[in-house]
């Protein structure tokens, strides 16, 4: 059982995460949905990471989301969400 810390979710069972708005910096970005992102075909099934439905909002965390702002793979892309955690690296810097 995984439940998502941004809707509190089941998040293989759920048909998609919210849909609220997204700050990222000083600006309000609507969340990529599932199926519509850059270069991904028109999907049919449920997204093989965190089981959303095609037209709904990833699972924040999933590896098939991505980021409104660059829309670079979010969980790689470096943009930090109003409210995600920023923990330190090993040598105690924040980043």
């Amino acid at each position: 059982m995984a439940i998502c810390r941004y809707c509190s979710q089941e998040m293989l069972e759920a048909d998609g995460c919210t849909a609220l708005p997204i700050m990222i910096g000083e600006r309000t970005y609507d969340p990529v949905r599932y199926g519509s992102e850059p270069g991904l075909r028109r999907e049919k099934a449920r997204c093989h990471d965190c089981g959303v439905v095609p037209g709904n909002v990833h699972h924040h965390g999933c590896d098939m989301e991505r980021c409104p702002a660059c829309r670079g793979q979010s969980i790689s892309c470096g943009c930090v969400w109003a409210g995600e955690a920023v923990e330190d690296d090993e040598w105690g810097e924040a980043g």
